[in-house]
């Protein structure tokens, strides 16, 4: 018997045969691993071009989920947007997909972005400008159609994630309570909040400050479009919030980040009636991912199974939209 695999690595070499025959690339081409996680990466250099390759985890998204994906970037790529725009194959394709022992891996051949991303030393003015950053990305993205439809709903997500945490937390039953409580209050709060009308679009989904890159130019480019979809705009907003909240603490960040993405895309009243619950919903998502990961890539820095950090801000927050 061949023993079952999570996440296997592919040969560079065989990736090198498999580019050349799909994509129209010069010469000589080489292709290294740069990082395995959630997905990997590759670096890929065809004469003086540089390229990036992402393999995903198999069967981690629908088809669905990877055509929607590589059509929105490549739809922000051409309207100007710093993105890692994919590159179409000669055919036209924006993603191909290999059997590896695991089940299917999804490939996207990505163009480069030379820069630095941003960590919790950000400042004030860094966060303001990653904010406009994304409501850049918001308007550049609100004439974008796709036949592949990808909803995002952080209450969907609880529905999907909720029951790892709540597996991890059965001998404590103090956290497990609460995460169970908290989960039905959001949900029944987002069930309302459908009546809302609240303004919806493609999102990235995961614009946190690791995810924001300040290029070599100056400017800001949005990486990982793993989570996009269509979703609430302003919900969008709350994973750079939450990222900060973990790790810089310093409101006024958070602020200015909010700011900032107002300065280019003015929030409603109606959506600023809404912001305390996709902030609580943010830190419910997060948890509850974290508890996926850790048999799929390792612990997650900063979850290390002491989950009073994560519970402490989820209260919170809870309190925040009144749902405590």
């Amino acid at each position: 018997m061949v023993f079952p695999v999570i996440h296997s690595t592919l040969d560079p070499r065989a990736l090198e045969q498999e580019l050349t025959s799909r994509y129209a690339l010069s010469q000589p081409l080489r292709c290294q691993l740069m990082s395995r996680a959630n997905n990997d990466f590759y670096e890929v250099t065809a004469g003086t071009d540089r390229y990036a390759l992402r393999v995903a985890k198999a069967d981690f998204r629908s088809r669905e989920a990877y055509t929607f994906e590589a059509a929105y970037v490549h739809h922000i790529h051409a309207k100007g947007c710093r993105v890692p725009g994919p590159v179409p194959a000669k055919d036209g394709s924006l993603f191909f997909e290999v059997e590896a022992p695991e089940g299917v891996r999804t490939i996207t051949l990505m163009r480069w972005l030379d820069g630095t991303t941003f960590t919790e030393a950000l400042s004030v003015q860094d966060a303001r400008e990653i904010g406009r950053s994304l409501a850049e990305l918001h308007l550049a993205g609100a004439d974008f159609k796709s036949d592949a439809a990808r909803t995002i709903s952080a209450s969907a997500m609880l529905d999907e994630r909720m029951p790892h945490l709540l597996g991890m937390l059965k001998a404590d039953p103090e956290h497990h309570d609460f995460y169970v409580d908290a989960t039905a209050a959001v949900q029944s709060a987002y069930a309302e909040m459908e009546k809302a009308n609240l303004r919806r679009g493609p999102v990235h989904g995961d614009y946190q400050f690791a995810n924001v890159m300040r290029t070599k130019t100056g400017n800001l480019a949005a990486l990982d479009f793993d989570t996009c979809g269509i979703g609430c705009l302003a919900e969008d907003l709350f994973t750079f919030v939450w990222r900060s909240d973990m790790e810089i603490r310093n409101e006024a960040v958070n602020d200015a980040f909010i700011s900032g993405y107002e300065e280019v895309r003015p929030l409603s009243d109606t959506e600023r009636d809404h912001l305390a619950l996709f902030r609580v919903a943010r830190d419910l998502v997060m948890s509850s991912t974290f508890a996926i990961l850790i048999n799929r890539v390792g612990p997650v820095p900063g979850f290390d199974g002491d989950f009073a950090p994560f519970t402490a801000l989820a209260r919170t927050h809870l309190a925040d939209a009144g749902l405590a």
